[in-house]
């Protein structure tokens, strides 16, 4: 879905003020529109009265609800398309596409621009281990994609989109995408908090999993919290603003505050990862199979059950 966002809003911003080109989705007509030189997403749905959808930081919102066009246009505060923009219209295409009904799609709309809303503006606070953990994944492969080429870092940085619920934590324009886990050391099975981070995708879908044992900060452990996340802010820093905002607004989703003595703390001696390839027949639950009414599912994945599945983390590649 990647690629055909940024495809979309590139054609439109390139042609003249007003046009808009049509964003493919299951449930409701979404266009592109180059709205004064910004990138703006029109969405042709009905909100109810009572239904009021908010600005947030980047983006503000106007709707229509009388005469012939109804529609909502989620408009980005800054010229050209920024990166962020492009984060809030995944989550608004991919939380709209699960509707079973018409009356469902406005909902999901002003609740899917609510918690991207949430996201960037939540108050800091501490992390879990869990959310440590997982972090720590993210961020060691997010410079590992980029070692060596500095080109690479404006690439991975917008294929970065765990911090804000993201179907997968690395979507790249061009399709391939890649779920990050952490496990304890040996690792013996990891969690899925969704169906969908374990569903086969036509552009390639890798499960990576870095095997992580919390170790004394006074053993000189393979990886500091406090410095990864330094080291990862000191490379957006380097790539200039567009990718410093992303980076700001992924600490403030996280709620992450490293002047907190807390996180001095977690330090981890690191395994080697381990890559899946998600294709047919890749143990999970499929999202046709839920109930109506379930709304969140989650299981653990047996790490031993994958090894047909298995491939070499060295021969990973993706195409920004």
């Amino acid at each position: 879905m990647t690629s055909m966002i940024y495809a979309a809003f590139a054609s439109a911003l390139e042609g003249p003020n007003g046009r808009v080109v049509q964003i493919v989705h299951p449930r409701v007509t979404f266009l592109a529109a180059n709205n004064d030189g910004r990138a703006a997403l029109l969405a042709h749905l009905t909100l109810r009265p009572d239904q009021v959808v908010q600005d947030g930081k980047g983006f503000t919102v106007k709707t229509q609800r009388n005469g012939t066009e109804r529609f909502v246009r989620i408009s980005s505060a800054d010229p050209g398309l920024s990166l962020m923009f492009l984060k809030l219209v995944e989550f608004v295409l991919e939380r709209t596409a699960q509707a079973q009904h018409v009356d469902d799609e406005a909902n999901l709309l002003v609740q899917a621009v609510d918690e991207f809303r949430r996201f960037t503006q939540r108050k800091p606070g501490r992390l879990s281990e869990d959310a440590i953990r997982g972090l720590v994944a993210e961020l060691q492969l997010l410079l590992e994609l980029q070692a060596g080429d500095g080109g690479r870092t404006w690439g991975v940085f917008h294929a970065w989109g765990g911090p804000f619920g993201a179907a997968h934590d690395f979507e790249f324009l061009k399709g391939k995408a890649i779920e990050v886990k952490s496990a304890h050391h040996p690792p013996s099975e990891v969690r899925i908090s969704s169906p969908a981070q374990t569903t086969p995708s036509s552009d390639g879908l890798d499960l990576l999993v870095l095997p992580l044992e919390r170790v004394s900060p006074a053993l000189d452990p393979d990886i500091r919290f406090v410095d990864l996340v330094r080291d990862v802010g000191a490379l957006a820093a380097a790539r200039g603003d567009d990718v410093v905002e992303v980076w700001d607004s992924a600490l403030n989703a996280l709620g992450l505050d490293l002047n907190d003595d807390y996180y001095a703390q977690w330090c981890f001696a690191r395994g080697e990862w381990l890559r899946f390839a998600v294709t047919d027949g890749f143990p999970g639950i499929s999202a046709d199979d839920i109930p109506t009414g379930v709304v969140k599912v989650t299981y653990s994945l047996r790490l031993d059950a994958l090894s047909e599945f298995a491939l070499s983390y060295s021969d990973l590649e993706v195409i920004l």
